[in-house]
């Protein structure tokens, strides 16, 4: 039993710790002092004044011309098909508004593109402003239609299922402050959805690569007809035109779709 306590307690026993001397570090080392005073600083030789740097000039807001708008400019407004590539027109006329032509008057893209104007102001990218009793509250996207679209329905951003209805037509055709005009305003843009990066856009270049139609273009909307507010047969027109952050509205832009009537069916 003593030997066990005696091998116990040998066991237990602690060697005696040496500590090591620390390695100073670099940044420790030690450093010679002088005996010699050090002689007195000078002052700096001043540097020669250098030149003024080259400044790029800040673009700034243009005076407006009586009668000009300040606000964005459109660099498209057309159609494309339902998979995002562009068509042509099928005729310009010689008031340089183009035709678009579709067979059923739906399935297709309406594409809307802007950039600042002369007031240097960004792109308004506000959809739907509808305020029943004020007819100065619209989006920044303002479109209208000299027909009804589909069944034409007064209801304002009726664009849910399972009551989605049509868009009421303008007449006449113009961008005045009534009711009226607002209200369908909202109704057409809240259908529409905005882009603001070409990579990220609703359209396609000749490659197939995703690109808003304009390089200068700075905001897109896009809007896919539905059945439901389909065109009817014969020709529509429509225009729009952008406002900037600040509500300052752009120049009009117009264009025509044309949809041909439909064939009699043989009777059976």
């Amino acid at each position: 039993m003593a030997g066990l306590v005696l091998l116990f307690g040998c066991s237990t026993q602690q060697p005696e710790r040496v500590e090591k001397p620390k390695t100073p570090s670099p940044l420790a080392e030690m450093t010679e002092v002088p005996t010699v005073p050090p002689k007195p600083l000078t002052a700096p030789t001043p540097a020669p004044e250098a030149a003024p740097l080259k400044v790029r000039p800040v673009a700034v807001a243009k005076p407006a011309k009586p009668g000009e708008a300040l606000g964005p400019i459109i660099t498209y407004f057309g159609a494309a098909r339902a998979d995002g590539r562009t068509v042509k027109p099928t005729s310009v006329g010689k008031d340089g508004i183009a035709t678009y032509t579709s067979q059923v008057g739906s399935g297709f893209i309406l594409v809307v593109e802007g950039k600042p104007g002369s007031g240097n102001v960004e792109v308004g990218r506000r959809l739907y402003a509808h305020t029943p009793g004020d007819p100065t509250s619209r989006g920044d996207l303002e479109i209208i239609s000299s027909r009804d679209l589909g069944d034409g329905s007064a209801e304002v951003c009726d664009r849910s299922r399972p009551n989605i209805g049509g868009i009421p037509g303008t007449q006449p055709l113009s961008f005045n402050e009534t009711q009226k005009i607002s209200d369908a305003i909202n109704d057409f843009g809240c259908r529409f959805e905005t882009f603001t990066e070409s990579d990220f856009s609703c359209t396609m270049d000749d490659r197939d690569s995703y690109a808003f139609l304009n390089s200068e273009t700075t905001t897109q909307f896009c809007l896919i007809v539905a059945r439901a507010y389909a065109f009817a047969e014969g020709t529509t027109e429509l225009r729009v035109r952008l406002r900037d952050i600040d509500g300052n509205p752009g120049p009009v832009k117009t264009i025509r779709i044309f949809r041909p009537k439909e064939s009699p069916k043989p009777k059976k």
